[in-house]
């Protein structure tokens, strides 16, 4: 039992200490009563600006104290080469920083709350986040810091245990379009032949044909390919299925599909499968229930895991209508136009509502990589692809946290623009497994 105490306890201490110690298996209580914790004799420290006469102190900035958003950008400092944000300079604080307040900013994405210039689709873009304006997004700083803290505690309190973790990889899909050609109903497989004859674009004209005389290979169907690799090695992903409206943005075949209700089938015998919110879902919140009802019917699956098309997530609304449907999990947490820790962890975490003050039991699930990043927004080789996850895999590794990455059925297809991504895949693959 470790013994805290704050003078005024707030919902964002109550917040980041559930996190923290949770995390290190640490059970604890709060005080606020200064001959309490002056009696007390078990393992305690102070948070407050000025340190008590007994145990460890960690001086406190005035973030979690605050009940309403201010905008501003915390200072930020270095520790064992480490970024750290709120540092002080207090000889009796146990650590240079306020690691409690650093690691709230970060989960809680307080600066997602504030004023920003959005991209064309309505997104916070890592461009604008303090982790890359301060080259720290490819670093896991919070998972970093807890670990300092960790440090601390058991250099001060040798006795208190503290809970081990191993490092995990966890494979996602996202399936935005299930096939290229196939099972898309009369009227669009028409339209799509019709389209490629009036751009001349004979190559994908006589593909598609050939795919629905059966002569040819879907190019998006990768599937037996991906499940020989996951059972190579042991591997349990998640398999997010668009199950929404046709339009603009959302491209995929009805679940209701025959051919697809016998894919979903197939997926749920290798994979986990969770919901992929139609990119209109995101403008319109209520068509949300619509998408999970027809993917639990048409899979025979209680849908609870989510992750945005696009990325779209709006703070706090699109976690709040999750809520508000049943979904317990997302893997959302990661940037559509960079690789990196957009929550600064490679944890899971549970969503804190900022506008109520709020915590809540929606967890989130980080993810560092996807790989349309580099076929999109920073196009590269895929030697340097790879050079710049491998770092981000071994730190994970390091720290015992969770890799997480998102690949698309297509990328993984036989679609000439993806060539030489499979190579790609099955390298990354064996740097996360061994």
């Amino acid at each position: 039992m470790l013994l805290i105490y704050i003078p005024k306890a707030t919902p964002r201490h109550y917040y980041v200490f559930n996190h923290i110690m949770g995390y290190l298996g640490i059970e604890y209580s709060v005080t606020d009563d200064v001959l309490e914790f002056a009696s007390a004799d078990i393992p305690k420290l102070s948070y407050d600006k000025k340190p008590l006469h007994d145990g460890l102190h960690f001086h406190a900035h005035s973030l979690l104290g605050e009940t309403s958003l201010s905008i501003f950008s915390p200072q930020i400092g270095s520790f064992h080469n480490i970024i750290t944000l709120f540092p002080n300079i207090e000889e009796t604080s146990a650590l240079p920083f306020d690691v409690f307040s650093a690691v709230f900013y970060m989960l809680s994405r307080y600066e997602e709350y504030l004023p920003f210039v959005a991209d064309k689709y309505g997104r916070f873009e890592a461009v604008h986040c303090l982790a890359y304006k301060n080259y720290f997004l490819q670093t896991p700083v919070v998972d970093h810091w807890i670990k300092h803290f960790a440090e601390v505690l058991q250099q001060y309190f040798p006795k208190l245990p503290l809970k081990k973790h191993q490092y995990s990889f966890l494979p996602t899909y996202d399936i935005d379009q299930a096939y290229a050609y196939k099972h898309k109903g009369f009227i669009r497989t028409i339209g799509g032949l019709l389209r490629d004859k009036f751009r001349a674009n004979l190559r994908d004209y006589f593909q598609r044909f050939w795919v629905l005389l059966h002569l040819k290979a879907d190019p998006f169907d990768s599937y037996a390919y991906q499940f020989a690799l996951q059972q190579a090695h042991y591997l349990h992903p998640i398999y997010f299925f668009h199950a929404g409206t046709y339009g603009k943005y959302d491209k995929n075949a009805s679940p209701d599909n025959k051919h697809i209700r016998q894919l979903l089938n197939t997926i749920s015998q290798h994979a986990s499968l969770g919901i992929h919110p139609s990119y209109l879902s995101a403008e319109h919140p209520e068509l949300l229930a619509i998408e999970i009802e027809r993917l639990s019917l048409s899979s025979n699956k209680n849908i609870t895991e989510a992750r945005q098309h696009f990325i779209k997530i709006s703070l706090p609304y699109t976690y709040r209508n999750y809520i508000a449907h049943g979904i317990t999990d997302d893997y959302s947490m990661g940037y559509a136009t960079d690789i990196g820790f957009r929550a600064g962890t490679s944890q899971a975490f549970y969503f804190f509502d900022l506008l109520d003050n709020t915590s809540t039991d929606l967890l989130i699930h980080p993810f560092a990589f996807m790989e349309g990043v580099f076929k999109q927004y920073k196009p590269t080789t895929t030697k340097e692809i790879l050079a710049a996850v491998a770092p981000m895999i071994e730190e994970i590794k390091q720290l015992n946290g969770t890799f997480i990455c998102i690949w698309h059925n297509e990328s993984l297809g036989t679609s000439r623009q993806w060539r030489g991504w499979r190579d790609v895949y099955e390298k990354m693959i064996a740097l996360a497994c061994h």
